[in-house]
């Protein structure tokens, strides 16, 4: 968590050019990889991480509200038969500095391990994202967007994290 945090504010420190914002609201998609941490990182490997909905809406060149939807998918550590999936609906507000978003949001999450014959589903989890985006223009309505989140959450009264970095494509209106 520690690092999360420092990695937010070095990000943040070292913008120093102040960027207009490219657009009112956008949505995307995105792709790229899901490490757990803690004790998660002994159960199950990292994995793939979607995001088949990255959505937000900027109030002005601060302030906006962010709306992602999600999944990672695992295979455990020591079988490949038992996979696991973590699925979640995060929303929040969103904080602007230029091209760079700050995004705490509060998590649905629902969980989903498999293995030989056996579904086990934990729905109703909650949780929260700490998330950070930083924007790349491609011109006109395009736009590329580089994500990391932290990812917590409650399966089982047990505390679980994901770490996730992945790159996205963004329309802008």
């Amino acid at each position: 968590m520690k690092k999360v945090f420092l990695l937010l504010t070095i990000v943040t420190l070292s913008i120093t050019q102040s960027f207009a914002q490219d657009s009112k609201g956008y949505i995307g998609v995105s792709s790229g990889v899901a490490a757990p941490t803690g004790d998660l990182a002994d159960v199950v490997d990292s994995g793939l991480e979607l995001g088949l909905i990255n959505a937000g809406y900027r109030f002005n060149e601060t302030w906006g509200a962010t709306l992602n939807w999600g999944a990672s998918g695992h295979v455990a550590s020591d079988d490949d038969e038992i996979i696991a999936g973590v699925g979640y609906l995060g929303i929040g507000p969103m904080i602007s500095f230029g091209a760079f978003d700050i995004k705490p949001q509060y998590a649905f999450v629902s969980t989903v391990v498999e293995g030989y014959g056996t579904e086990v589903t934990s729905d109703a989890d909650s949780g929260f994202i700490l998330g950070a985006t930083y924007n790349f223009s491609l011109g006109g309505k395009w736009g590329v967007a580089a994500n990391a989140d932290y990812l917590n959450y409650t399966a089982d009264d047990v505390s679980e994290s994901i770490f996730k970095l992945s790159l996205g494509i963004r329309y802008n209106f």
